[in-house]
């Protein structure tokens, strides 16, 4: 059975008047262990691109399943 992670990242943004602000997004990680959903966010991120990322926070999911359609 699947166990997912919520994680937290913080990425560093330019508004449009070109000011640096800090924006917070969720993530849902299908992983084993909270280290395990840190280290993947952070390969996923790192593999698209992303420079200005700083992991939050990790923990257990309430959600069981995720259904996706084919």
């Amino acid at each position: 059975m699947a166990q997912f992670f919520q994680v937290k990242v913080q990425f560093t943004v330019e508004d449009s008047k070109g000011k640096l602000k800090k924006q917070n997004l969720f993530y849902l990680v299908d992983a084993q262990s909270v280290t395990e959903a840190e280290a993947r966010i952070t390969q996923f991120l790192t593999n698209a691109g992303e420079q200005e990322f700083e992991v939050k926070a990790a923990s257990e999911s309430v959600i069981i399943e995720v259904i996706h359609a084919e």
